[in-house]
């Protein structure tokens, strides 16, 4: 399977039982860019954290059922990226999410977005 896994070598002694892993559902544009650079970096300051990187190639050519299983997961939508295989991830593995799926949809429609901000006031 083309998964790009991002474990430290570092930590033998950690008890990889102990350790969550933390995937990142993304289009290589977003995985690979500056914010998520920074945000990638500061997980990895964790012991027991360890991240992995879906890669692009599997998001969009292998079922949600040959995806890496992870015990929570930060998906992120943009041009081209799935946003349905990754709620049919969700549902069958059922990993912690970070960032709302199903919400995403929303931010896709600038109607939406100012429905949501106009009921936040």
């Amino acid at each position: 399977l083309d998964t790009e896994w991002n474990f430290d070598d570092d930590d033998e002694e950690t008890d990889p039982s102990k350790q969550v892993i933390v995937g990142v559902c993304a289009m290589e544009k977003k995985t690979h860019s500056k914010p998520m650079t920074e945000i990638l970096n500061r997980l990895q300051e964790f012991v027991y954290i360890k991240t992995v990187i879906f890669k692009e190639s599997v998001i969009l050519n292998f079922p949600v059922e040959d995806w890496p299983i992870v015990d929570c997961l930060i998906a992120f939508h943009s041009a081209g990226f799935p946003l349905n295989k990754a709620i049919q991830y969700e549902k069958l593995r059922k990993p912690f999410i970070i960032n709302n799926l199903e919400d995403q949809f929303d931010i896709q429609d600038r109607r939406s977005v100012y429905r949501i901000l106009c009921k936040e006031r």
